[in-house]
């Protein structure tokens, strides 16, 4: 099989790999939805949240086939996942019935192209090496980040969860990113075994901290706020803590996405409910009311007087 063919085959089923990814979590945003609106259909709703899950841990595996068998290059496979991005929208919006408007759509295209830059020229440094890992700046990293982050969570819940899609999107893509670095860091002998259940704790938390986001903000902002934190944080981190590459072009596309993010989020969330109107107050009312109410009462009056006569 040509070299050719392995590429289009991999980015055919790369592409498969993110649309499946992102169809999972917008499975899951509907069963949490409906575990909110119809309590009678738990049932229903917890299949479909399971499903959903299956879903998304499958794209890991799939994953494998494009890199591994068709030996797809990494710069190739990942820009892949802002077509996951534009199946999330769409998803969204015909099944979810969330509104996307102009301006959303338009943040999420830079965000792709933010996405598109930082991995078109991203390279596999080779197995990671004791002396490449900052242990301190690592950690030091990872205390300061979630402080911030859980800060900003705890001042959106003060304020009715105000932006929580981000706030709380843009948590749950950092807990993905230390995980993606934490399974890079398993490749060195002395931190495999340790490195290995610190990865498995860093991704319950970050599917926790996920369906919490789900949970108090439409998929549309919640997921490309993942995807950028992700992505900036394992670039940014990496550069720091494991002295991997990080070139002029990534720092652009870095930005890119940052602006992306900005985009996507000004427009406001709009209120859910029935809007109250303010009554307009008719200065004459108090007085027809309460005409009427005399001539009730003496019509009440006459029917009893006429009563008594009889």
């Amino acid at each position: 099989m040509s070299e050719d063919l392995n590429i289009i085959l991999g980015i055919l089923i790369g592409i498969i790999a993110y649309i499946i990814l992102y169809i999972g979590k917008g499975i899951q945003k509907y069963a949490i939805e409906g575990f909110k609106t119809d309590k009678d259909q738990k049932g229903k709703n917890s299949s479909l949240w399971i499903f959903g899950t299956v879903l998304t841990a499958s794209f890991m595996f799939i994953k494998i086939i494009p890199l591994a068998i068709f030996n797809t290059p990494a710069n190739v496979i990942a820009p892949l996942e802002g077509i996951g991005l534009i199946t999330l929208l769409i998803f969204s919006y015909y099944v979810l019935k969330e509104s996307i408007k102009l301006i959303q759509i338009i943040g999420a295209i830079v965000i792709i192209i933010g996405i598109v830059l930082i991995n078109i020229v991203s390279s596999s440094s080779g197995e990671a090496q004791l002396s490449d890992f900052n242990s301190f700046t690592f950690w030091v990293s990872l205390v300061v980040i979630m402080g911030i982050e859980f800060t900003l969570i705890l001042i959106s819940k003060l304020n009715n969860y105000k932006l929580a899609g981000v706030i709380i999107g843009l948590n749950a893509g950092t807990l993905m990113a230390f995980q993606t670095l934490v399974t890079r860091l398993m490749d060195i002998d002395e931190l495999a075994v340790v490195f290995t259940f610190i990865m498995f704790a860093f991704a319950t938390a970050t599917l926790a901290m996920t369906q919490f986001a789900f949970a108090k903000a439409d998929a549309s902002q919640v997921v490309p706020s993942f995807t950028s934190a992700s992505i900036i944080i394992t670039a940014i981190i990496g550069k720091l803590s494991l002295n991997e590459a990080l070139v002029d072009i990534q720092i652009i596309g870095i930005v890119i996405i940052v602006i992306g993010v900005i985009i996507l989020t000004a427009v406001p969330k709009e209120k859910e409910g029935i809007i109250m109107k303010e009554p307009v107050i008719d200065p004459t009312a108090d007085s027809n009311e309460a005409s009427n109410s005399d001539q009730v009462s003496k019509s009440d009056q006459v029917s009893k007087s006429d009563q008594i006569q009889n």
